[in-house]
């Protein structure tokens, strides 16, 4: 069911300058996955600090990812990252790309496989510049540019059936799991699968001109 997932929210409260919710993802009529509590605090310059912290149900299978997904105006078209680029990587596809200070678009991150899927990744990251938002973290996080969303991508099963929505997706991401080749060879390895049961995400929006 993670084609069908949606937030259960059951708790929201503020203090001083941080807004907490208590919520869990799940699909229809199945037992929350994922339990989990995120909190927003913003200071005076502007800038907010996301910060995750839950746990994956014991009994559930590797995640394919997990993260936030936003929509940008199409004008936060273009970027920069420190990261590793500039070609597309995952954690178990990687090699060829060496962290680096890079600049890219939308445009250019799309990877026009014959069936519409997953592209345009970037592990090791510590700074995305997009827009006016600068997203930083001490530690590292995920990222991926791309016109269309991921369900987008996923319901398409032919190039032509892709369309744009006018707006920029991005997603910055705890972690991905590797892409391996099952679809045509052997199953993703253990030690490319999100299979961590707790976890610990933070990272900064800093407004940038």
């Amino acid at each position: 069911g993670f084609d069908r997932l949606f937030n259960k929210c059951y708790s929201v409260s503020a203090s001083g300058n941080t807004i907490a919710v208590s919520a869990s993802l799940c699909c229809i009529s199945r037992t929350p996955f994922f339990r989990y509590d995120v909190a927003y605090t913003f200071f005076d310059d502007g800038s907010v600090k996301v910060s995750l912290s839950g746990n994956v149900r014991e009994d559930c299978t590797w995640l394919p990812r997990l993260g936030f997904e936003l929509e940008l105006p199409l004008k936060s078209n273009s970027f920069s990252y420190f990261g590793r680029g500039p070609i597309e990587n995952y954690c178990d596809m990687h090699h060829a790309a060496p962290v680096g200070m890079y600049e890219s678009t939308a445009e250019n991150e799309y990877v026009n496989y014959v069936r519409p899927q997953e592209h345009g990744n970037h592990n090791k990251t510590k700074m995305l510049k997009i827009g006016n938002l600068k997203f930083q973290t001490d530690d590292e996080f995920e990222f991926n540019v791309s016109k269309y969303s991921a369900a987008t991508l996923y319901k398409a099963e032919h190039t032509d059936e892709l369309k744009t929505d006018g707006k920029v997706h991005l997603r910055i991401d705890y972690k991905v799991s590797g892409i391996g080749s099952n679809s045509c060879g052997p199953k993703l390895m253990d030690k490319y699968q999100l299979k961590e049961k707790d976890i610990d995400f933070s990272f900064s929006i800093v407004p940038s001109i």
